[in-house]
């Protein structure tokens, strides 16, 4: 088999899907033999020997050459899907996500890519919100759309809806992270706001179409979340706002900006604990929508 008429993201989708090589695992791989071409040449016993790397694990990764063509046909059926496949390799990946400690080697789209030469915003908040937190998530979506800037939230109820919904009531688009597959978006919420978004943006996941969550998807999602935005800009966040949290550890740990908006008129739209907690993460505390424009001079 002329195994380098294959794509570096053919290689790329056979090692994750038929491998099971995790992003940890492929960049040790990149890291030994440098290029997919000499890792798809490599024997069992000299993937074995890297650190890290079991001998079950090494014996899958020497024979993924021989799932080439079901990765051709796998990316084709996804294709007829409109699901597009974006591996590190191919200009359409999101290149902001090489900033972090562990870049998926693929990501799964729907609709829209982020455009690498924009810039963007990942608008975050409670689920559990406020009318004051929604209306000032919308006010803000609104702001940095008509700014250009591109939108990136979660896909669930609360603030991540109203900033979806804020963009596209100012004419523009928003992009959206899920935690499953595509075939598994779930709720009375997510389904209606997945259509809406892919119809003008787009959703991505880590994940093939059919997985469902796992016990570690949710922090895996926020990492993505983070890891595509230049920064990170919070509306609203209380005690039980789990994915703000996360979120603004994450962007504390790998350096990621992370702002914490308050409403001009009704105050810091949060609790002093969570508060406390987003200055010790290094977030920057400011005053409504009236900053958008110190905050986008701080992108880079």
């Amino acid at each position: 088999m002329d195994k380098t008429k294959y794509s570096e993201s053919i290689i790329t989708l056979a090692l994750v899907k038929y491998a099971g090589v995790n992003p940890r695992t492929y960049d040790l791989l990149l890291q030994r033999f440098q290029s997919l071409d000499e890792i798809l040449l490599a024997e069992d016993y000299e993937l074995a020997e890297i650190e890290g790397i079991s001998n079950g694990a090494a014996i899958r990764i020497a024979k993924v050459g021989e799932h080439l063509e079901q990765a051709v046909g796998y990316s084709s059926q996804l294709s007829k899907r409109d699901i597009r496949i974006l591996s590190r390799f191919e200009e359409s990946y999101p290149s902001h996500l090489m900033e972090i400690n562990d870049p998926p080697p693929i990501i799964y789209g729907r609709g829209r890519v982020l455009e690498n030469a924009g810039k963007s915003i990942a608008l975050i908040g409670a689920e559990e919100a406020t009318t004051e937190g929604i209306a000032l998530t919308t006010q803000i979506a609104k702001e940095l759309t008509t700014k250009k800037v591109q939108v990136l939230s979660a896909l669930e109820k609360g603030n991540a809806a109203a900033a979806h919904l804020g963009c596209k009531a100012a004419g523009g688009h928003s992009y959206a992270v899920i935690e499953s597959g595509f075939d598994q978006i779930r709720g009375e919420t997510e389904i209606p706001l997945a259509i809406d978004i892919v119809q003008t943006g787009g959703i991505f996941s880590e994940y093939p179409p059919n997985a469902v969550k796992g016990k570690n998807s949710f922090s895996q999602s926020n990492r993505l979340v983070a890891g595509m935005s230049q920064a990170v800009v919070v509306t609203e966040f209380y005690e039980k706002s789990i994915r703000a949290h996360d979120i603004l550890e994450y962007c504390h740990q790998i350096g990621k900006l992370s702002f914490v908006l308050t409403d001009p008129k009704n105050g810091a739209l949060s609790d002093e604990t969570s508060l406390t907690l987003a200055v010790k993460r290094g977030a920057i505390i400011m005053s409504g929508p009236n900053r958008i424009d110190d905050i986008i001079k701080a992108l880079v």
